[in-house]
C-alpha cells in the first residue's frame, strides 16, 4: 500500500460516522420502512422498529409509453393464489387513490395507514431499478419481438417491453402441445379442405401484414348454421392458442372491440355470428376496426389521450354476407366495408358443408368434431414457431411477399379498380403465408397446396364482386332500384298534362316524364336526386358515375343538370337531372340486342 493510500485511509477513519437515515427494506414478508429517532440529549440517531408498508413488491424499472407518460414497472405475487402480477403504474397516480386501488385489486395487501402509504409512495418513486421499459397497450411486433395478447413475448426485444393492454383473453393465447402434434392432427385433418386452410392462412398472414404495409382487412365466411364455418374459423385460431376462448362477438361495444383489436395488433381477430349484432353496431364496428384507430378521447389534464391504433386480419362468420346483413337492417354496405371484409361462401359445394374431403371420416359432422377436438388438444405452438421463422429472415420474407402481391395483381386486367387490387394483395399474402409455413415444415403439406386453394378463393370472390369500383356499382344499383320503384308512379306525364289542359295532380312528385324522337326520358327534381337517388353519396360524384353509365345526360354547359320547360311552368326553364336510361347503358344495349 502506498503512502498516499495510507493517508487517505487515516483521513477517512478520522471522519465522523455517516448519520443514520431512514431506509426501506424488502424481504419475504414485505416492504418495510425503517425510520430514525434523534436522542435530544446526545444527538445520536437510532433506528426505529420496521413498519410494514405492503406485501413484497419489486420495482423492476421505469417506463414510458408512446404518448410520453412515465411509469414505474412493478412485480409481485398476489395473496392467496400466489399468481405472478405485474403493473405499469403511472407516476401521476402514485400517492393517489387510483394507485392503491390498482394494487389492491390485483391481490397486493397494503397498510391502511395514511402515513405508511406516504412512505410507500416515496419508495415507489425513488427506489428500485431505473432500467427503462417501453410500455405499450398494443400487441404485435415491437422492438424486434412479437407480443401476444397475453403479454408473452416471442423472441428477444431490443429493449425491455411491458404490455399494459387488454389481458381479458390472456388464457386463450397459451400454447398446448407441440408443433409436430398440431401438424399431425389439426393440419392433417384440414388438408384438402379449402375453408379450414383459408382460416389457417389468415392466422399465419396476420403477423406478415406489416412487412408489406397492408391495411387491416379480413375474410367473412357465410352460410347456414351447422355448415362448418365456425369450425373452420376455430382451426385458424388454433395457430395461436385455444380456439374457443379467442372467439369474439360482433355485438360487442365499439370500445371493447377497439381494445381487443389493439391487443391483437398484427394478429388474427376472430369474430363469430355477425347476425347476432345490430346492423348499426356492426356497421360502426366494421368501420372502426378496419380504419385501424380508436375513438379520439380528451385527457383530464388537457389535450388528447394517445389514440389506440392497430392492424388486424379479421376472420368473421355469419349466416349471410355483409351486404345482405346490412340491407336486412335497412342500411347500405359501404364500399370500403365490402372490400375490407371479403365475403366468401362457407359451403365448399361438395355436399359436405364447409369441407371438400372427409379425410377418412364417415361424415362431415364427425370430421368437424375431430378437428375441434384436435384443436383443443394442440394449439399455439405452430404460431410461435412461425413467428420465430419469420423473425430469422424477415427481409427475405418481405421480398417474397412483395413478389407474390405483384404476381397476383399482374393477373388482373388493366380495368381492375384500386379496390380490387387491394383485395388481391390480401389474398396473395394469405396464400404466401401458407407457402412459407409449408416450406418451413410446419404443416406437412406439399408445396403449392396453399397457393392453389387461396387463389381459387380470390377467383370466386372476383366472380361475385366484379372488377370495377364497388362504390360506383352501388351508386348505379341504387339508382336502378329507385327508378324500378318510381319511374312511372311519381312522374308527371308531360304529353298527357299538355293535352288534358288540367293541372297535374301527383302526390310526392319526383319530376316529369317526356318523350321525344329518341325515346322517353325522366326529369328529376334536384332535391329528389340529392336526397333519394344519390342518398349516402356525394351528389356530384354520383352524377358523374351515372353519366358515365349512360343513364344521366348532362347539360350542354357541362353541368350535371340541364334546363327544361314543363306544362305547369311553361314560361320558365328550370334545372333538372335528365335521365335518358333507367338502367345502365350496357344492360339496355344487351336487352336490345336480345330483342
Amino acid at each position: 500500500m502506498g503512502r498516499n493510500d495510507m493517508a487517505t485511509l487515516q483521513q477517512a477513519a478520522a471522519l465522523p460516522p455517516e448519520p443514520l437515515k431512514p431506509r426501506f427494506e424488502v424481504n419475504r414478508e414485505g416492504v418495510f420502512y425503517i425510520g430514525t429517532k434523534i436522542d435530544p440529549q446526545s444527538g445520536d440517531a437510532t433506528e426505529l422498529p420496521p413498519v410494514w408498508l405492503c406485501d413484497r413488491l419489486d420495482i423492476i424499472g421505469r417506463g414510458v409509453d408512446d404518448g410520453g407518460t412515465h411509469y414505474r414497472v412493478l412485480r409481485w405475487r398476489s395473496r392467496g393464489d400466489q399468481q405472478a402480477q405485474s403493473l405499469a403504474l403511472p407516476l401521476s397516480h402514485i400517492g393517489e387513490r387510483e394507485a392503491w386501488a390498482a394494487l389492491r385489486s390485483r391481490g397486493l395487501a397494503l397498510s391502511p395507514s395514511r402515513r405508511n402509504l406516504e412512505h410507500l409512495a416515496l419508495y415507489l418513486q425513488t427506489r428500485g431499478s431505473d432500467e427503462m421499459h417501453h410500455v405499450t397497450e398494443r400487441g404485435g411486433w415491437t422492438h424486434g419481438a412479437y407480443l401476444l395478447p397475453s403479454g408473452e413475448l416471442i423472441g428477444t426485444p431490443s429493449r425491455p417491453v411491458h404490455y399494459a393492454g387488454d389481458k381479458s383473453s390472456a388464457s386463450a393465447y397459451q400454447a398446448q402441445g407441440s408443433t409436430e402434434a398440431w401438424q399431425n392432427s389439426v393440419a392433417r385433418l384440414a388438408r384438402g379442405n379449402s375453408r379450414p386452410m383459408l382460416a389457417i392462412g389468415a392466422a399465419l398472414a396476420a403477423p406478415l401484414l406489416h412487412l408489406v404495409d397492408l391495411e387491416s382487412g379480413g375474410f367473412h365466411l357465410f352460410g347456414p348454421s351447422g355448415c362448418g364455418k365456425t369450425t373452420s374459423a376455430k382451426i385458424g385460431a388454433s395457430v395461436w392458442g385455444e380456439p374457443r376462448e379467442q372467439v369474439l362477438n360482433w355485438d360487442s361495444t365499439a370500445l371493447a372491440l377497439a381494445n381487443a383489436a389493439a391487443a391483437r395488433n398484427d394478429g388474427l381477430m376472430l369474430l363469430d355470428e355477425m347476425g347476432q349484432g345490430n346492423p348499426d353496431a356492426v356497421s360502426m364496428a366494421a368501420y372502426r376496426l378496419f380504419n385501424g384507430a380508436g375513438k379520439m378521447q380528451g385527457a383530464k389534464d388537457g389535450g388528447n389521450r394517445e389514440q389506440a391504433r392497430w392492424r388486424v386480419l379479421v376472420l368473421s362468420t355469419g349466416e349471410i354476407d355483409l351486404a345482405g346483413f346490412m340491407s336486412g337492417g335497412g342500411r347500405r354496405t359501404r364500399a370500403g366495408q365490402e372490400v375490407r371484409l371479403a365475403s366468401l361462401p362457407a359451403d365448399a359445394g361438395k355436399g359436405l358443408g364447409a369441407f371438400d374431403t372427409l379425410n377418412g371420416y364417415p361424415s362431415s359432422g364427425q370430421l368437424a368434431e375431430a378437428l375441434e377436438d384436435a384443436a383443443r388438444q394442440h394449439h399455439g405452438a405452430v404460431g410461435r414457431a412461425f413467428v420465430a421463422h419469420v423473425t430469422s429472415q424477415s427481409a427475405a420474407i418481405a421480398e417474397r411477399l412483395r413478389r407474390a402481391i405483384e404476381d397476383g395483381r399482374a393477373t388482373l386486367p388493366e380495368t381492375a379498380s384500386g379496390q380490387v387490387r387491394r383485395v388481391a394483395a390480401r389474398f396473395a399474402v394469405t396464400a404466401e403465408a401458407l407457402e412459407i409455413a409449408i416450406d418451413a415444415g410446419l404443416t406437412g403439406w406439399s408445396s403449392g397446396e396453399g397457393r392453389v386453394v387461396i387463389l381459387r378463393f380470390f377467383a370466386d370472390w372476383l366472380d361475385r364482386y366484379g372488377l370495377g369500383n364497388r362504390e360506383e356499382s352501388q351508386i348505379i344499383e341504387q339508382a336502378e332500384g329507385w327508378f324500378a320503384r318510381n319511374s312511372f308512379g311519381r312522374f308527371i306525364d308531360c304529353a298527357k298534362a299538355a293535352n288534358d289542359h288540367t293541372e297535374p295532380h301527383m302526390p310526392n312528385c319526383a319530376g316529369y316524364r317526356k318523350r321525344d324522337t329518341d325515346g322517353m326520358y325522366w326529369l328529376v327534381f334536384p332535391a329528389v336526386f340529392a336526397e333519394e337517388i344519390a342518398e349516402g353519396f356525394d351528389k356530384t360524384a354520383a352524377a358523374d358515375v351515372l353519366a358515365k353509365a349512360g343513364m344521366l345526360q348532362k347539360g350542354n354547359d357541362g353541368k350535371a343538370t340541364s334546363k327544361h320547360k314543363t306544362p305547369d311552368v311553361p314560361k320558365t326553364a328550370r334545372r333538372f337531372y335528365k335521365f335518358v336510361e333507367i338502367v345502365r347503358k350496357e344492360e339496355s344495349d344487351e336487352h336490345a340486342t336480345r330483342a
